[in-house]
């Protein structure tokens, strides 16, 4: 009875190890997500900004020729 129950609590912590190792890995890469999200939203905002400023360098450049 003393050895299986032995057994169990081996085959117990084995599996507690297991599931603490892949917690922190599930852990891991919740923060790495969470770290691409904010730098793609780091991006994204960035090539609004530029497309914003490629317009507004279009439109500028049309006005200085229409004086031209």
């Amino acid at each position: 009875m003393l050895t299986i129950q032995s057994q169990l609590l081996t085959e117990l912590s084995a599996m507690m190890t297991v599931l603490l190792s892949t917690t922190k890995m599930l852990t891991i890469q919740s923060q790495l997500l969470t770290e691409l999200s904010a730098e793609l939203t780091v991006l994204l905002s960035t090539t609004k900004m530029l497309t914003i400023q490629s317009h507004f360098t279009d439109n500028f450049s049309g006005l200085l020729l229409s004086f031209l």
